[in-house]
């Protein structure tokens, strides 16, 4: 658990870094390159994967990894327009944006089914479940340094 910890404190500077809004600068080839090394050795060593079943797996983990980011930046440019302020949406504008943001909600539900499959194949259940878990807490340690770094919010409450 110490080695584990200490992973993820090592590389979670270089993931705060791909939580950079659309409009920040895009990070370089070899920072991003860093960046997924990092997530890969950590997602392995939560997952304890043999040379054999890391072969099996990464591919089909870089491929979901992908179409999931896809879908979340799609789904991030539905819902905030293209430059328009909510104020001045019709009603069936923000009806068709809302109909849009589902739709991509259940893209990524049929994502997540059609994967989860795939990944029992190659890593079992019970090892799908802990990537699962594993993604959840590298999330969350990722968003707890990113508000760590931030600071307090003006108003002095706490974020969540």
């Amino acid at each position: 658990m110490k080695k584990l910890l200490a992973l993820l404190i090592a590389f979670l500077p270089a993931l705060a870094a791909l939580a950079q809004p659309d409009d920040a600068p895009p990070l370089s080839d070899d920072r991003l390159r860093e960046v997924k090394a990092q997530k890969i050795a950590y997602l392995t060593g939560r997952l304890d994967l043999s040379p054999e079943e890391a072969q099996t797996f990464w591919p089909i983990y870089n491929a979901y990894d992908e179409a999931r980011d896809a879908n979340r930046k799609e789904m991030r440019r539905t819902m905030r327009g293209k430059g328009e302020d909510e104020a001045g949406l019709t009603e069936q504008q923000a009806l068709e944006r809302l109909n849009k943001g589902l739709e991509l909600r259940q893209r990524e539900l049929e994502l997540e089914r059609t994967y989860k499959d795939r990944f029992v194949k190659a890593i079992g259940a019970k090892r799908t479940v802990e990537l699962i878990r594993a993604e959840h807490d590298f999330d969350r340690e990722v968003l707890r340094r990113i508000r760590e770094r931030m600071g307090p919010p003006p108003g002095g409450r706490p974020r969540h």
